[in-house]
């Protein structure tokens, strides 16, 4: 699930298709789904925000 997290995460395009339903994930079940989408939800962190905080 990591790793599927890591991909969308570097393919943005991908991941606002999986979030407005227009892709699904495969090979994943219901509650891993639901699970990922939770985690899209929320503003990823860059290390730029970590090291100079705005």
């Amino acid at each position: 699930m990591q790793a599927t997290i890591q991909y969308l995460s570097q393919h943005p395009d991908l991941m606002e298709k999986v979030k407005e339903g227009k892709a699904s994930l495969l090979g994943v079940s219901k509650q891993e789904s639901k699970a990922i989408m939770e985690v899209l939800k929320k503003p990823f962190l860059s290390e730029l925000d970590y090291w100079y905080p705005k």
